[in-house]
C-alpha cells in the first residue's frame, strides 16, 4: 500500500448509518491517515462530485434514491470510465454485483461483512488494477500493428510490455540473430512470428523447425538440403529449409537439442551467410535471419560440452526472455477471456458465457506449470463443458496441479445429520467448518466446494472464527 500515499474516496451511500460504518471501517483499516472521503447520497450528487474531479476511487451503493441495480453502476461508469469503482451491496444483490464486475467494476463488497483490512485492500487493489489496465491499453496503442501481428500476445503486465518493446526494437533490424528463452508454453513461437511479420523480411518466408522433432540422421538433409546421389535414396536434388527461407526468417525451436555435429554448419551460416548442401562441393549464399528458441539453459549445455560455445555467443546477440505465467498473474484473466472468445466462436447456439467468480479464484491461484499453452487447453475444455453458460468451478480441470494442490484436492463432502432445531447461522457455521477441515484449511478448494468466492469464504471464516490456511 506504500505505492499510494494518499487516496481520495467518493462514498456514494444514501443510508447515513451505513455511511458512518464505512467511515469507521476505513479509519480502522491499513489506509490509516492516508485517505479523505467525500460523500454523496444520490447518483446525481455523485456525478456532480466527479465532475469537479480529484477522486481516485468510488465506493458505490447499488441502491440509491434516483436509480437502482445495474443501472446505477452503468450510469456512473459510462460518464467516468477511467475512475475505478468498488460496489457496496447486500447479500441479496451479490449476483447483480457480480454482473457489474463483469461489465467493468473493479470489485464488490457485501455491506456488514467487510472487515477493515478487506475494505482497504479492495480500494488499493482497485486503483492499482485500474492503473495497470490503462497503462496496458496505452502500450497497446503505442504499438499499432501489434494486435494484427500477434493477437495472442494478450496482457498488460510490465513483464509482457517489456517483451513487446524488445520485439519492436529487434524488428527494426533485419539480420540480427535472436535467442528466445523461457519455459515450455510461454509463447516463444508467437514472439518469432511477431519479429518476422513486423520486420522488413515480412514479405519473405518464415520457416519453422523443431530441432527435437526430427531424427538426427535426417536433420542435416532437412536443414541444408542435398545433391542428387549424395546418399542411396537421394534420387534428385533437394532444397533444405535454410535455402527455402532465403530472403526471410528461419525459426529453430528447441535449439538446445540440435546435434553438436551439425552446429558448425549453423555457425557457418550465421558468420558467412553461406551453406553447403549434403554431397555438395560448393558453398551457396543465403540471406536468412535466424531466430532460435530454447527452454533449457544453453550456458549449462556449453559447460557440459553439448553445445558449442562459439555458436552460443553467436546466437546470444539479442535475447528475449519470456516470463512464466505465474510471474505475471495480472495477465491470466485477459488471456483466459481471449481464449474464451476464441473458443466460443466455434460453439453452436448462443454466444459464450463468462467466468464465474469461483472460477476466477481457481485460475488466479494455479501456478500454471504449462504456462499459456496449459491455460489455453483448460479454457477450451471448460468452454466445451459450459456451452453458452458461464464457466464455473466444476468446468475447470487442472491437469497440471502442483503437488500441494494434489495433496489438498478435496474428495466428496458428505452432509452429516444436523438437529432439526439448529438455526440457519449455526448450520452455515457447522458446514463451513466441516468443509475447511476436509480441505485442511485450503481456502480455494473449500470455496470451490461451497460454490462461493474466496473473499466471501474468508469473511465468513472470520465471522465464525474458523481456521484457514
Amino acid at each position: 500500500m506504500e505505492k499510494i500515499p494518499f487516496i481520495k474516496i467518493l462514498l456514494v451511500e444514501d443510508n447515513p448509518a451505513d455511511a458512518r460504518l464505512l467511515r469507521e471501517l476505513l479509519a480502522e483499516s491499513g489506509l490509516k491517515e492516508r485517505f479523505a472521503i467525500d460523500a454523496a447520497g444520490s447518483l446525481k450528487e455523485a456525478l456532480a462530485c466527479l465532475c469537479a474531479g480529484g477522486f481516485d476511487v468510488v465506493l458505490l451503493d447499488l441502491m440509491l434514491p434516483d436509480t437502482t441495480g445495474l443501472d446505477t453502476f452503468t450510469a456512473l461508469h459510462r460518464s467516468y470510465p477511467a475512475i475505478p469503482v468498488v460496489l457496496l451491496t447486500g447479500l441479496s444483490d451479490e449476483t447483480l454485483a457480480a454482473r457489474a464486475v463483469r461489465e467493468g467494476a473493479q470489485d464488490y463488497l457485501v455491506k456488514g461483512q467487510a472487515a477493515p483490512g478487506v475494505l482497504a485492500r479492495s480500494i488499493v487493489y482497485a486503483i492499482e488494477r485500474n492503473a495497470a489496465e490503462r497503462a496496458g491499453r496505452a502500450a497497446m496503442r503505442a504499438m499499432p500493428g501489434e494486435r494484427t501481428l500477434c493477437p495472442e500476445m494478450v496482457g498488460t503486465s510490465t513483464a509482457l510490455n517489456e517483451v513487446k518493446s524488445l520485439i519492436s526494437t529487434v524488428a527494426r533490424t533485419s539480420n540480427t540473430s535472436v535467442l528466445i528463452t523461457g519455459e515450455t508454453g510461454t509463447g516463444k513461437e508467437l514472439v518469432a512470428n511477431a519479429i518476422h511479420y513486423s520486420s522488413s523480411r515480412k514479405d519473405g518466408p518464415l520457416i519453422k523447425l523443431n530441432c527435437s522433432a526430427i531424427p538426427e540422421a535426417l536433420m542435416e538433409a532437412e536443414m541444408f538440403g542435398y545433391e542428387k546421389g549424395a546418399f542411396t535414396d537421394a534420387r534428385q536434388t533437394k532444397k533444405g529449409l535454410f535455402e527455402l527461407a532465403d530472403g526471410g526468417t528461419i525459426f529453430l525451436d528447441e535449439i538446445g537439442d540440435m546435434d553438436i555435429r551439425l552446429q558448425p554448419k549453423l555457425l557457418q551460416i550465421l558468420e558467412n551467410r553461406t551453406l553447403r548442401k549434403l554431397g555438395g562441393v560448393q558453398d551457396m549464399r543465403v540471406d536468412v535471419r535466424v531466430i532460435a528458441a530454447t527452454n533449457v539453459d544453453l550456458s549449462a549445455r556449453v559447460r557440459e560440452k553439448r553445445f558449442r560455445e562459439d555458436l552460443f555467443y553467436r546466437l546470444n546477440v539479442m535475447v528475449i526472455e519470456l516470463p512464466p505465467l505465474r510471474e505475471r498473474k495480472e495477465d491470466i484473466l485477459p488471456i483466459a477471456r481471449y481464449f474464451m472468445k476464441e473458443n466460443g466462436s466455434s460453439l453452436d447456439g448462443g454466444g459464450p458465457g463468462l467466468l464465474a467468480p469461483g472460477s476466477i479464484d481457481i485460475l488466479l491461484d494455479h501456478d500454471w506449470p504449462g504456462n499459456i499453452r496449459e491455460l489455453k487447453n483448460i479454457i477450451e475444455r471448460a468452454r466445451i463443458l459450459a456451452g453458452p453458460d458461464d464457466i464455473r468451478p466444476a468446468h475447470i480441470h487442472l491437469d497440471g496441479a502442483s503437488q500441494t494442490q494434489r495433496l489438498h484436492a478435496p474428495g466428496p463432502v458428505h452432509a452429516p445429520e444436523y438437529p432439526a432445531d439448529i438455526s440457519l447461522e449455526e448450520l452455515e457455521k457447522a458446514h463451513i467448518k466441516r468443509v475447511l477441515e476436509k480441505t485442511e484449511g485450503n481456502i480455494t478448494h473449500a470455496a470451490r466446494i461451497l460454490g462461493i468466492s474466496r473473499l466471501t469464504l474468508r469473511e465468513k471464516a472470520k465471522k465464525y472464527a474458523l481456521k484457514e490456511n
